[in-house]
């Protein structure tokens, strides 16, 4: 959704992908995900545009804060075309964007496919935290997942993962033993290879801790205030925004730190080189 504040036609299309799926998003973790008012405008602003379209008790935008819809802003950077008639979701949380309706190029993802894993999760347990607790267990590296982690990797709240894993450990869906305070959890994955016949299990990546670093980077290039910096103010700028992402990147297993002071001319060259090396990760 942020990338495609810069793209138009890509972002018609995620929201044609996501009006054609509903059924396979959960509407509470995508608002967990929100981490800071950016996110939860632009969240909102397309739960919003689905209610409008689709009329389900789970789809429709919460109000947004006043001065956010008094004061609305282009949606879109990087277009200076005069909107005559703006789309009344995105309006509604503080967007100017065209009125727009569906593409219908969408289609249903491909749930034999390795990356659609989750979803053929949420089919079978639900759209919830079952599902995301589950898929995290079988794929992540190492055997076992302490619940604090778990929430984190699966954009859910610690109580709701407890819950979760309580109700699958009663079902003998999952095994558990605790360390200390800790509780740890683990699942059998040759047996639901063998139940959802799978030859191998997908490799766990931390999305969301990563996504929400990309945001943070996208809006700091995006804003005008950095335009005019000298290279000095830039490299000063830019080491305050790897310090904020850096603990969300390394918990996804990659970081921004250069190791290079931002006193040191060839700063700014190094921390672009390594933003365009964390995009290909």
């Amino acid at each position: 959704m942020e990338v495609g504040r810069e793209e138009p036609r890509l972002f018609e299309e995620v929201l044609d992908w996501l009006l054609t799926n509903e059924r396979l998003i959960s509407v509470q973790r995508l608002r967990n995900l929100a981490i800071d008012d950016a996110d939860r405008a632009l969240v909102e602003a397309v739960l919003g545009w689905m209610g409008q379209k689709r009329r389900r008790p789970r789809l429709g935008a919460k109000a947004a804060p006043a001065e956010r819809e008094n004061a609305p802003q282009p949606f879109f950077r990087n277009s200076r075309l005069p909107i005559v008639e703006p789309d009344p979701a995105f309006l509604a949380q503080g967007f100017l964007k065209p009125l727009s309706e569906p593409t219908g190029k969408s289609q249903s993802p491909d749930l034999r496919l390795p990356i659609n894993f989750a979803f053929r999760l949420r089919l079978l347990l639900g759209i919830g935290v079952r599902a995301e607790a589950v898929r995290v267990l079988l794929t992540a590296e190492t055997p076992w997942m302490e619940v604090q982690a778990l929430a984190r990797s699966t954009a859910y709240t610690k109580r709701n993962v407890q819950e979760a894993v309580g109700a699958l450990r009663e079902a003998g869906a999952l095994g558990s033993w605790e360390l200390g305070n800790e509780q740890r959890l683990e699942v059998s994955r040759q047996h639901w290879a063998d139940f959802l016949a799978l030859g191998s299990l997908p490799q766990h990546r931390d999305w969301p801790q990563r996504f929400t670093a990309y945001r943070k980077i996208l809006r700091w290039l995006a804003d005008p205030t950095k335009q005019n910096l000298s290279k000095y103010m830039l490299s000063s700028e830019a080491q305050s925004l790897v310090e904020e992402v850096d603990l969300d990147l390394r918990f996804s297993g990659a970081t921004l730190e250069t190791g290079i002071p931002p006193s040191d001319p060839s700063y700014w060259e190094n921390f672009a080189q390594r933003v365009r090396e964390l995009s290909l990760l």
